[in-house]
């Protein structure tokens, strides 16, 4: 592809000259997978990315239910104005979790419609016009994805599940592998600055059979030995198939399962390992449909039991993310792809564990991404009772927590 595209508008943000000035003397070497490209800017002594920003859900789900949870309108229209607004309040980093079944054939998932890539072509051309970093993600693959764990029943979301596991079938995985070789033929001109692979989102090998509903820390306990094998082996072929087409493209790795626990088996690889911290999710996702944590008490920060006695603090979100801090031994580095809180938790609820939660982050030296930008985990339009919104082009913007993200990126 051409890379010559759009330049950089002129107006640019007080804020955002700054940030790209600090960026730019912040530059450090990733692995040699990704240094030898323009490599994005690093937090100083550190290998992880300076990556701040948002989740955008243009290309997130075919399936029209999810369109009740978030506003997106199944289009892969890419809205200019959030490259924009991110850029001008700061922020570098969009992550696209991205259906395959809008650009696949739903009967071949070996073919691919290119007409179909082209709102991604677009996303991409956007973020080099407005210095936002994307991060394309395969959030449903052939034969994976997280939301078929949901149970129709009880979230009222109808989902098509994969009816194949990229786990357990041979052309499953050559069709996921086809996928990302597609991706980085069809990008390797464009630099690790602009643009990084997120080969699946929250991976978990889990039988047809589980819903979120029948999760449990036991049963997660048994994915973390039974599972990250397999997964290890799905990801390197990915990760073959992308350095086939493209030996230095920037590759990120979920932490397996669903994005909790880092993957030994990948360090050889080099490629970066992602974390998403929903923790404590009876906070976090408090009434969310799809959540088995949906049900319980208005939440408070710190979280307390019926009887008053506190279960989740700084200090367990602490405990539960001090394993990602082991793998700048291993010189791999890492990201928080996802964290938020649903709109059904109070503003000073949501406040106060982002104070943490970010503190904590911040002390690994990572960066954050929240899910999402508009919506119902956003700083734009998230109908969350009780929260102090202005005006923004017709948006309702929470300032609260837009001024409080943007203390808080390194």
């Amino acid at each position: 592809m051409n890379s010559n595209w759009q330049q950089i508008e002129s107006r640019i943000s007080r804020r955002g000259v700054l940030k790209s000035l600090a960026a730019t003397a912040a530059l450090h070497a990733l692995p040699s997978s990704a240094q030898e490209r323009s490599d994005p800017a690093l937090i100083p002594n550190s290998p992880n990315p300076r990556w701040y920003g948002f989740n955008l859900l243009e290309y997130f789900s075919t399936d029209p239910d999810w369109m009740k949870m978030f506003p997106y309108k199944n289009d892969g229209k890419f809205r200019e104005d959030d490259f924009r607004w991110m850029r001008d309040w700061g922020f570098n980093f969009a992550r696209l979790p991205l259906d395959y079944r809008f650009w696949t054939n739903p009967t071949d998932p070996f073919k691919i419609d290119e007409k179909k890539v082209e709102p991604i072509d677009r996303a991409i051309r956007l973020g080099e016009k407005y210095g936002i970093h994307v991060n394309i993600c395969m959030h449903r693959a052939p034969g994976e994805c997280v939301l078929d764990l949901s149970d129709p029943s009880a979230t009222g979301i109808r989902i098509t599940k994969e009816n194949t596991s990229v786990y357990t079938d041979p052309k499953t995985l050559n069709a996921f592998s086809r996928q990302w070789s597609y991706f980085a033929s069809r990008y390797k001109s464009i630099s690790n600055a602009q643009l990084s692979f997120n080969l699946l989102n929250e991976p978990a090998k889990i039988s047809s059979s589980d819903s979120f509903s029948s999760i449990n820390p036991a049963e997660v306990a048994k994915m973390l030995s039974a599972g990250k094998e397999d997964y290890a082996r799905v990801a390197t072929a990915a990760i073959q198939a992308i350095r086939q087409q493209d030996p230095k493209r920037l590759i990120l790795s979920d932490g397996y399962p669903v994005a909790q626990d880092v993957i030994p088996q990948l360090f050889a690889s080099k490629v970066m390992q992602s974390c998403h911290d929903y923790n404590p999710p009876q906070l976090t996702l408090h009434r969310a449909p799809w959540s088995p944590h949906s049900d319980g008490p208005l939440p408070a920060w710190p979280l307390k039991d019926q009887n008053g006695v506190v279960i989740a603090d700084r200090s367990t979100v602490q405990k539960a993310l001090q394993m990602w801090a082991t793998l700048s031994e291993h010189g791999i580095p890492i990201h928080f792809g996802e964290l938020g809180c649903y709109n059904q938790t109070p503003p000073s609820v949501v406040y106060a564990w982002f104070e943490d939660t970010l503190d904590l982050i911040g002390e690994l030296h990572s960066g954050w991404a929240l899910w999402n930008l508009r919506g119902s985990f956003g700083i734009l339009d998230s109908d969350r009772k009780g929260t102090n919104y202005q005006d923004w082009h017709g948006h309702q913007l929470d300032i609260g927590l837009l001024r409080l993200l943007q203390r808080k990126m390194t």
